[in-house]
């Protein structure tokens, strides 16, 4: 069943700023229960377990860490804690929310804490208030107090700031040492901040002020004055109008938002690296390829040979039949024309020997000679030879330079197109910036996205392949590219 409240505070603050100690003494305060010198700590009670008390009572449950480490925050999420204050005869619903601290050790933790808040806040149906816990006892030196507020005050809603309450805790207003110009960017109401001395928790064991007077009655003054801080506080808030939380809930869309943007940006900058070197691998392999194709583009050469041809002469010379036409014994004979063999009529021919039966070129015999004006004739002719082993190169260059041009083609529509989304979600970020800043004037994106930067960095100087340090390095260059056109 659904409870109406009446008022909805919400605590954030700084990790060991107290703020937990805080919403135990607002228990004790509506539940009437709390430390006097006769009863010590029987009478009080904790809904968020401590170091003197390990349980909260019945009906309490925190989703505390070791409350005796005081190096990390307790608070590990969003806890919901609802009272009844019993008030001039009527009972108001209280409802406390408490969230996780800011400037954990573990600081990447910090952006998940903010995230969950603005998801917390977002489903509440109205807050009333919102206290901002600060560990009075820090100088303005603090760098943890100035970075813890700068957080607070990038991701908190322009609108929420007329429902801001600030608590100091463990001092007084003469004991503050924390100096006050540090939240002026929060423009404070004089009259909503408050300061506690809720040192109730903080002795190591009960025996340590149950068993001193003196410590009792310091204690218990401390105590009072606490409570008195309540009555004051509450008493503001029953004056302090309601404010909306739909705008937690546009805020914690838009962060959402910028996050996925961011992730997204990741990847396609990856991959944009990714496409950009297999498209400088794939035009070095063209350039080879083009450089194969020129090389041996030239594969045909010119050949001199000698090539013996039958010419018809104006003459007649006489050659021998043993041999076909391919062998002339005596070119130009001056016998009578005689084209058939007749051995007396060759023997008078220049071509015989001594005895006129032989031939002395050929070596056959005159009888086999005859006449004739065709007679062989031998020319130079040049002829092209192809060198196989170059046409082949060629021919494989060939189809290299088209296959890879094709790919690079591919590569170069698949890089622009990437380029092109790349841009698209910059923008995108860059908008997401812009709407969360009309919400939130002081957002901080750069704060934001330092973790990202620092961590793309480091990343990129253990990464032994050279592709990951330039995707590393890339990205977060990118990153920074849009810090610097979102101020």
């Amino acid at each position: 069943m659904a409870v109406n409240y009446d008022v909805v505070l919400v605590f954030i603050g700084e990790s060991g700023s107290g703020k937990s100690t805080c919403i135990n003494y607002f228990a004790n305060f509506f539940a009437g229960t709390g430390f006097s010198q006769s009863t010590g700590y029987s009478n009080v009670q904790v809904v968020i377990p401590n170091r003197l008390f390990s349980c909260a009572i019945s009906g309490y449950t925190s989703s505390e860490r070791n409350v005796n480490d005081k190096t990390k925050s307790q608070t590990m999420q969003c806890n919901d804690y609802d009272f009844v204050w019993a008030l001039d005869g009527q009972n108001m619903r209280i409802k406390i929310v408490d969230t996780p601290g800011f400037n954990d050790t573990d600081s990447h933790r910090d952006d998940n804490n903010i995230q969950q808040i603005l998801n917390k806040i977002s489903s509440l149906p109205f807050i009333t208030a919102i206290f901002i816990t600060i560990n009075g006892t820090y100088s303005r030196l603090s760098t943890s107090v100035k970075t813890t507020l700068d957080q607070l005050r990038s991701s908190l809603p322009d609108s929420v700031f007329d429902n801001l309450f600030f608590i100091l805790t463990n001092c007084t207003e003469n004991e503050r040492n924390f100096d006050m110009r540090l939240i002026n960017d929060y423009t404070p109401d004089q009259q909503r901040i408050f300061h506690m001395q809720n040192s109730l928790f903080s002795v190591e064991s009960r025996d340590f002020v149950e068993k001193n007077p003196k410590n009792a009655r310091r204690t218990e003054m401390n105590w009072q004055d606490s409570i008195d801080t309540i009555t004051d506080v509450m008493a503001k808030i029953k004056q302090t109008s309601a404010a909306s939380t739909k705008v937690f809930d546009v805020m914690r869309i838009k962060r959402e938002q910028l996050i996925a943007h961011k992730e997204i940006l990741i990847a396609k900058q990856k991959s944009l690296l990714e496409i950009s070197n297999a498209l400088k691998i794939e035009r070095d392999r063209l350039v080879n390829a083009q450089n194969n194709q020129k090389d041996n583009q030239n594969f045909v050469t010119n050949k001199t040979i000698e090539r013996i041809e039958i010419v018809k002469k104006e003459y007649y010379s006489t050659i021998c039949t043993e041999h076909g036409k391919v062998r002339v014994c005596h070119e130009n004979c001056n016998l009578d024309y005689h084209p058939q063999l007749n051995l007396a009529h060759f023997q008078r021919c220049a071509a015989a020997d001594r005895s006129g039966n032989n031939c002395r070129h050929c070596k056959c015999g005159m009888n086999q000679h005859l006449h004739t004006y065709e007679i062989p004739v031998t020319n130079t002719v040049e002829i092209e030879e192809i060198i196989q082993s170059k046409k082949a190169a060629f021919d494989q260059a060939s189809q290299q330079v088209q296959s890879i041009g094709d790919q690079v083609r591919q590569l170069d529509v698949a890089s622009n197109r990437m380029k092109i989304e790349t841009e698209e979600c910059k923008q995108g970020i860059l908008n997401s910036i812009g709407e969360l800043k009309k919400i939130c004037s002081r957002f901080n994106f750069a704060e934001m996205m330092s973790t990202t930067i620092k961590k793309l960095r480091q990343e990129a100087k253990v990464a032994s392949d050279l592709q990951a340090k330039q995707e590393f390095n890339k990205t977060a260059d990118a990153i920074q590219q849009i810090i610097q056109h979102s101020n």
